[in-house]
């Protein structure tokens, strides 16, 4: 355990809500002279429309486009000023925007972060140069295998969810979006009571209260964001892709639907990941790789605010065809739903899960992610009980949830096969 860890481990979390309804989160923890500001909003692109897909994504990188008080590209040059280090992240369920930097320069990080809040610009020549920057994004996204996998595999395993588009959005919706679209969604959703604002670090957490109540707290309450009220239907039978692009390597992909984060069975879900394919002890190295199938192979127990997906990948070897990398990765997976897994198995995964946990507590900036991602999906609380129910996992709870998830009606199958250029479409 680090020493931030321990001191972390030893400071409760102050929780406060303002009359505004913005949710404040402070932990004190004196391991050096360090504070780590983030205002987490609860808009992803769980929360988009056919039509304005990537809208949170593109409304994040606006927001660096300044204030009445700070102008073009002045909030990074502010920061980058007082040794701040900064960024921002859209998701599925969350955008965040953090600062860490030295304790005496909290007040800074707290009044930009409100002042962005509430009187962010979003000029409309600003957000035609900055397409020049999402377009290069786009088309990343579409050259990386990997990427394009993973973005086909969510749009097919999800029908009617908003997880069916990508966080970056459609290129034709993205190109479409007009300013005052941004301009309304901004003021739909970046609003005191649909945040969290989180104080970790250096801090004595009533003066850190007094500071975000004295930036935040005259800024109006908002009208509550539109309720997401889809519930993607039950899948009846598998589904499969295949993308064929240029390229000299094939691999496979596979999603299984698992529970929103908050259920139970995550616990031996998370386990299962662990067991099937990470590290070189795992199902799936032991199988493929070392079969000479694949050379690389992953699968995590991966978790959002409602219902998501359990995945797995291998790439496949020289020599090896997809079809001989995709059928032994389910007989791995059938066994893990016919038979117990060992009890070394159990424990090494328990272990790594463990780490895995901890590891993401060995910063400040982490604590602060922590508390921030978990409150606004579910409540940061889940933090505190996670361990306890980790170890009571057990042989017949991982061979329970892969009986009742890993199923053949509940995955989506997608495989990446490669041409040569000369085969590729005329552009």
């Amino acid at each position: 355990m680090t020493l931030t860890q321990a001191a972390a481990a030893r400071s409760p979390v102050h929780e406060t809500t303002l009359s505004n309804g913005l949710k404040v989160l402070i932990q004190e923890v004196r391991t050096a002279p360090v504070v780590s500001f983030m205002v987490w909003y609860g808009v992803g692109s769980r929360n988009e429309t056919s039509g304005i897909t990537g809208i949170s994504h593109l409304l994040e990188h606006m927001m660096f486009k300044g204030t009445p008080t700070y102008g073009k590209g002045e909030i990074a040059r502010v920061l980058q000023r007082h040794g701040a280090s900064f960024n921002a992240g859209t998701s599925l369920d969350y955008t965040c925007y953090y600062e860490v930097l030295a304790s005496d320069r909290l007040d800074l990080a707290v009044a930009l972060e409100a002042d962005r809040m509430a009187n962010a610009l979003i000029p409309e020549e600003e957000h035609r140069l900055e397409m020049t920057v999402v377009r290069s994004e786009l088309e990343r996204n579409e050259d990386n295998p990997h990427r394009a996998l993973f973005l086909e595999l969510f749009a097919q395993a999800f029908k009617a969810h908003p997880y069916h588009w990508p966080t970056i959005g459609w290129r034709t919706d993205v190109e479409q979006i007009t300013t005052e679209e941004i301009r309304s969604y901004y003021r739909a959703h970046y609003i005191p009571n649909n945040a969290v604002a989180v104080v970790v670090g250096d801090v004595d957490p009533a003066q850190g209260l007094a500071l975000v109540e004295r930036h935040f707290g005259s800024i109006p309450r908002g009208p509550e964001p539109p309720v997401v009220r889809v519930v993607e239907p039950p899948q009846t039978g598998e589904r499969r892709f295949k993308i064929r692009k240029p390229g000299d390597t094939s691999y496979v992909i596979v999603g299984w639907r698992n529970p929103a984060l908050t259920n139970p069975d995550n616990y031996a879900l998370d386990v299962l990941g662990m067991i099937l394919g990470h590290g070189r002890t795992c199902r799936l190295y032991r199988g493929l790789v070392e079969g000479k199938l694949a050379t690389e192979v992953d699968a995590a127990n991966e978790t959002a605010r409602d219902p998501f997906l359990l995945i797995a990948q291998a790439t496949v070897a020289p020599g090896a065809t997809l079809e001989g990398a995709e059928d032994a990765l389910h007989r791995e997976v059938d066994l893990l739903r016919t038979q117990p897994v060992t009890a070394e198995e159990l424990a090494r995964a328990k272990r790594q899960v463990e780490a895995s946990f901890v590891y993401s507590k060995d910063s400040i900036r982490s604590l602060a992610q922590q508390l921030g991602y978990f409150e606004t999906v579910a409540s940061y609380r889940y933090l505190d009980t996670y361990l306890q129910h980790l170890t009571s996992v057990g042989p017949d709870d991982v061979r329970r949830v892969a009986e009742t998830f890993l199923t053949e009606d509940s995955r989506t199958v997608g495989l990446y096969d490669p041409i040569e250029p000369s085969e590729a479409p005329a552009a």
